[in-house]
């Protein structure tokens, strides 16, 4: 689940259709788009400021890339791109959503299906009970090497935060859309064993002073990170990666 395989060009390929169609859609639902806004609003005062705060704090930085970069977590894309985008995330989150929907698309097209920048995992579930199990039913899906597919059918069909949307049922009938081993899924999402993974991400993100979701820790090559806060547009994170490959 958290090393590439040969299986991940397949799923960047499926993952890329599913991607140009949301692109070519255009289609954001007034709600989404209002949170994006909000969210912007709420986080990004400017990506001057976002540089410069990380950027002269880059030797401590590379202490923070070290640690993020260890343990487990599912990565998309190539293992050879030199910049590792860190997501901490919440598949509740109302800004994650709208992220997901608005700018993750063009995100991937330009940066991660390039070879540019490889995207990393990390729940910060931060949200309640719902958020968990969601996390846990992604992972148990990873099991199977579907979870980005997941991952994908949570944000498609997030609903009000802790209503019940992420019940057994539900998590069942993505599993089912999937067509994933449903004794694995289901064996897997009864012993709770990725609790303490993320009980782990989560603390590991208070530790790094994340307050929110969604955060991303943006890693170049020699290790100097910069932190994006919130659902930024694309441009911030092109900016970023570009700035981190050319230094």
């Amino acid at each position: 689940m958290t090393q590439r395989s040969k299986d991940d060009r397949n799923l960047e390929s499926i993952r890329g259709r599913i991607v140009r169609k949301r692109l070519k859609r255009g289609k954001i639902g007034l709600g989404i788009l209002i949170i994006a806004i909000l969210g912007a609003l709420t986080y990004y005062s400017s990506l001057s400021e976002i540089l410069h705060s990380s950027q002269t704090s880059a030797s401590s930085n590379r202490k923070v890339a070290a640690i993020l970069l260890a343990g487990t977590y599912p990565v998309l894309g190539s293992s050879n791109a030199p910049v590792t985008i860190v997501e901490f995330g919440d598949f509740q989150c109302t800004i994650c959503g709208a992220w997901y929907h608005s700018q993750e698309p063009q995100f991937l097209q330009g940066l991660v299906y390039t070879g540019k920048a490889k995207l990393a995992w990390r729940d910060f579930d931060y949200l309640g009970p719902d958020s968990i199990v969601a996390s846990e039913a992604a992972y148990a899906a990873g099991e199977q090497n579907e979870f980005w597919q997941y991952y994908d059918l949570l944000y498609a069909n997030q609903g009000v935060i802790n209503s019940g949307w992420a019940s057994r049922e539900d998590l069942e009938h993505f599993a089912h859309q999937l067509g994933l081993n449903m004794a694995q899924f289901n064996a897997s999402l009864q012993s709770n064993k990725y609790l303490q993974l993320i009980t782990s991400n989560y603390n590991l993100g208070i530790s790094l002073g994340v307050t929110s979701a969604p955060t991303f820790f943006v890693i170049g090559p020699s290790g100097k990170t910069i932190t994006i806060v919130g659902g930024q547009p694309y441009s911030v994170f092109q900016t970023a990666v570009d700035s981190l490959i050319s230094s």
